[in-house]
């Protein structure tokens, strides 16, 4: 089969000829990957912001059928139709029994330290495959891995119906954010996005305003938007310390800001310690999913999330670099690697 291997960030991906996988352990499935969507994780990876063990086959978000199971998977049958969470915790550390899974420090991440999904077929453990609906589209089931993230953000935020909110990021995860804070009710709802595909795209999910930072300064406009009262909810989106900055310094009195956006492990970012004291401002990281993946396969099938605005391109394999090249430029949002095409 023909899968894109990441080989370091000097060498970066090569599509190469690999052994298709084999079911070795009894709880294993192998998944005939029909679609895989390019994450900013990917990006993250390829520019070593995020640190895998290459070299390794990338890629996540996965629409697939299961093709063969082990002899102890009881739950799953050749024929159905999956998704997959790409994150193995151990299931014994202290964050595991404390349901805090996403924190486990033994985790393995399926496209980051074993083999992905940017491939034909891939085997993974009945304890990460998800089944979906037999009618749900493949280009909607890779969105069910994202969108389990961005509910765990969202659920730190204890959203009031009413509220102001403000996004920083307009790519695939802020669309997400803003799908879901539209649903729940959000008040004035805000994207800060400077590219105007994804700016387009952020009023067609729902936001109010839309706000280009490199023409005004983001955190003025937030501002007088809301009446000088501020963002009850911020999100960050981008992984810039100048953003998680913007979104601090967004935030109405007794604000909550959840930083989601992958920055560099050496980045520091700075805040008015004085605000978060006489304001009770808070700062909250969300990372993953935790729990909630069945929540985002139901919201995808009962039609949530408004998909034909998020994804905007469908690509073969071989033409992996291109779809790399144009989420790193911006030009698409979501796209969709198409394993078994040429």
């Amino acid at each position: 089969m023909i899968a894109a291997v990441f080989h370091g960030v000097a060498e970066g991906v090569r599509l190469e000829k690999v052994p298709v996988p084999e079911v070795k352990n009894p709880s294993d499935i192998l998944v005939k990957v029909h679609r895989c969507g390019v994450c900013g994780s990917d990006l993250a990876t390829l520019e070593g912001r995020n640190v895998v063990r290459a070299p390794l086959i990338i890629g996540h978000e996965i629409g697939g059928e299961v093709i063969e199971v082990g002899n102890e998977v009881r739950l799953l049958k050749p024929g159905d139709h999956v998704t997959m969470i790409p994150d193995l915790s151990c299931g014994v550390c202290l964050y595991c029994r404390s349901n805090r899974r996403n924190l486990c420090p033994n985790m393995v991440a399926l496209g980051e330290h074993a083999n992905g999904a940017f491939a034909e077929y891939l085997v993974a453990p009945e304890s990460v495959i998800f089944k979906v609906p037999d009618d749900m589209p493949w280009d909607i089931i890779p969105l069910a891995e994202p969108l389990s993230c961005v509910v765990n953000g969202v659920v730190k935020t204890q959203l009031q119906p009413g509220e102001n909110a403000v996004v920083y990021g307009a790519g695939p995860i802020g669309l997400l954010w803003l799908s879901l804070l539209r649903r729940s009710g959000a008040g004035t709802l805000i994207s800060v996005e400077p590219r105007e595909k994804r700016a387009e795209a952020a009023r067609k999910v729902g936001a109010d305003f839309v706000i280009d930072p490199t023409k005004v300064d983001p955190v003025a406009e937030v501002m007088r938007v809301t009446d000088g009262r501020g963002a009850d909810v911020a999100a960050e989106l981008v992984g810039r310390t100048d953003t998680i900055e913007f979104a601090i310094r967004s935030a109405a009195y007794g604000g909550r800001v959840i930083i989601m956006g992958t920055s560099k492990p050496d980045a520091l970012a700075c805040f008015p310690a004085y605000e978060l004291m006489r304001y009770e401002k808070r700062i909250m990281g969300s990372y993953i999913s935790n729990g909630n993946f069945q929540l985002a396969i139901d919201e995808l099938a009962k039609g949530f999330i408004p998909a034909d605005v998020i994804i905007t391109h469908r690509l073969p394999i071989r033409e992996i670099h291109l779809a790399l090249e144009l989420n790193k430029r911006g030009e698409s949002i979501k796209t969709l690697i198409l394993p078994g095409q040429d």
